[in-house]
């Protein structure tokens, strides 16, 4: 079974992002992960966390006892919409 790393990192928006349809992340920097399986650069995973206030600010229906959500954003790291610094 291969190892994998996971390490906190702080991703870099500059532009605004569109997470979901209508869910549009401001430009900012933000907490995150990314977990690699050794030796494969190309198998990064990439995640931020977002708050309740956060979800809500950006136009997402949040469920009330949601405290933070964790999102998927590889995606938007290959296509360079988020940088990690």
């Amino acid at each position: 079974m291969p190892f994998t790393e996971t390490r906190k990192i702080t991703l870099q928006a500059t532009q605004e992002v569109e997470l979901y349809p209508g869910i549009i992340l401001p430009p900012g920097s933000y907490s995150g992960t990314k977990t690699q399986t050794r030796n494969e650069s190309t198998s990064a995973l990439y995640r931020i966390e977002l708050s309740e206030e956060q979800l809500a600010s950006m136009g997402a229906t949040v469920q009330h006892d949601l405290r933070s959500e964790q999102i998927d954003v590889t995606e938007f790291v290959r296509l360079g919409l988020l940088k990690p610094v």
